[in-house]
Order: C-alpha cells, then sequence, then structure tokens
C-alpha cells in the first residue's frame, strides 16, 4: 500500500512540475515583452517638429551626450546618440503642423533605462520653451 502511494507521488511530481513550469516561462515571456514596450519614453508635445528637432540636439548637449548621427524622412525625424553606457534612439513625428510626438529609447546591451529616457524628455520640452521665448523676443524687437 505504502509502496502504491509513493510510486503515485513519483508519477504525479513530474506533470506538476511541468505544469508550474510552463506557467513560470510564460509569466517570463509576457513580462520581457512587457518590458521592452514599458521601458521607452514617450510624450506629444504642443510644438512644432522643426523645434523639438533644435531642441532634441540642445538638450543631448545639455546633458553631455554625443550626438552619433541623425536622419529625416519627411514628417518624421531620428537622432542616434550615445554616452559611455547607452545607445539612446530618439524618434521625433509630427502630428499635426503643431504637435509632436517624441519617444526616446535609453539602452545599455538589453537593459533599458527609462529613467534617463524621461530625463531626455524633460530637457528636450523645456529646451523647445525657451526657443519658443526666444523667437517671440526676436519678433517683438523686430516690430
Amino acid at each position: 500500500m505504502v509502496a502504491r502511494a509513493a510510486l503515485l507521488l513519483l508519477l504525479g511530481v513530474p506533470h506538476a512540475g511541468c505544469e508550474y513550469a510552463a506557467t513560470t516561462a510564460l509569466t517570463g515571456v509576457s513580462m520581457s515583452i512587457a518590458y521592452l514596450y514599458t521601458s521607452i519614453a514617450e510624450r506629444t508635445v504642443c510644438c512644432d517638429l522643426d523645434r523639438m528637432g533644435k531642441a532634441a540636439l540642445l538638450a543631448l548637449k545639455k546633458m553631455g551626450i554625443s550626438i552619433c548621427d541623425q536622419s529625416k524622412d519627411g514628417g518624421e525625424r531620428k537622432i542616434r546618440a550615445e554616452t559611455k553606457d547607452l545607445h539612446i534612439t530618439i524618434k521625433l513625428k509630427e502630428i499635426t503642423q503643431k504637435s509632436t510626438k517624441i519617444k526616446v529609447s535609453a539602452r545599455h546591451l538589453i537593459m533599458k533605462d527609462k529613467a534617463t529616457a524621461l530625463e531626455i524628455i524633460r530637457q528636450t520640452v523645456e529646451e523647445a520653451e525657451n526657443l519658443a521665448q526666444e523667437e517671440g523676443i526676436k519678433a517683438a524687437s523686430a516690430t
């Protein structure tokens, strides 16, 4: 009787383990996918694409981040930059003539740094506001 119980227990354990292993594996995969998408910072700003492009470059310079390259394609711009530890990609997309979506990804190998991405967005918006004020002052003084 004890031998039968032990045999049933031994035969049942591997199946229970597979069930838990499969659940754990699927949870890990879904968490990894969520991490990839939620670790990218993005924001839509009430500012035109050209000003946001200038502001992003000024923000990177202010933060001491080296600019690798830039590309323009119609209503979209892409800026690649890097630090000693991070590879940064900034994508700007024109939503309307007066609004732009900024999306920033900062990564080190496979790990993403959302805090740095958010700070780049904050600094870019601040620089865009400064540029708008400067343009307003120049326009007022020209009149």
